[in-house]
């Protein structure tokens, strides 16, 4: 499977890192600079490396990372997206009051999904706790990692992806309602699960 990442943070990082050693080829283009990131690249091994802008959006999953500002140049420069997966990431404040306000209005997504209407957009929350603890080394449990999509054949892949990442993906498509007050995740959501990441925007 080969995975484009388009646009750096800790997470977009992280995914290319778990990918490249899931054996995923992974194309990394940081529209900032390729030398901002070379040395982390390099640490991937040979299944990452740094490409143009049009060979990461030429994989079979195209991840985004971009800031509110340049989202609409970046997307419009795209080659044409046509039935692709675009994955769209953003960080959630884990905080169980907070959760349905976070998801509420972490919706830049769907700026995305207006710009590439024959794409399959999918939203990924990366989940951040509001205090950091100090994890286990001897912690095993795998991360939940949550996920928005109303295409079918894109809600298989990523989910069969995000288990090749060993992450325990957690489909939020059929489960919520936007605009219903009382959503409660309690049930499916384990807190001790997830750990911070940084540098995540909406």
């Amino acid at each position: 499977m080969k995975i484009g990442i388009i646009g750096i943070s800790t997470f977009t990082l992280e995914l290319a890192c778990r990918a490249a050693q899931a054996g995923c080829e992974v194309i990394i283009n940081n529209p900032r600079g390729g030398s901002l990131i070379k040395d982390a690249v390099k640490k991937m091994g040979t299944h990452a490396w740094i490409g143009s802008l049009e060979q990461a959006a030429a994989a079979e999953i195209v991840v985004l990372f971009i800031p509110k500002d340049d989202l609409e140049n970046i997307i419009r420069s795209l080659p044409d997206m046509s039935d692709r997966i675009v994955v769209h990431t953003s960080g959630l404040i884990f905080d169980p009051h907070l959760l349905l306000s976070g998801i509420t209005n972490a919706m830049t997504y769907k700026i995305t999904a207006s710009l590439l209407p024959q794409a399959h957009v999918v939203k990924l929350f990366s989940p951040v706790e509001t205090q950091h603890k100090k994890a286990d080394v001897s912690d095993q449990i795998k991360e939940n990692i949550f996920y928005i999509t109303d295409h079918s054949d894109s809600r298989n892949l990523i989910r069969s992806f995000l288990k090749k990442l060993h992450y325990v993906p957690i489909d939020l498509s059929a489960r919520m309602d936007l605009h219903h007050k009382g959503l409660s995740l309690k049930n499916f959501i384990n807190p001790l699960a997830v750990k911070p990441f940084k540098n995540s925007h909406n």
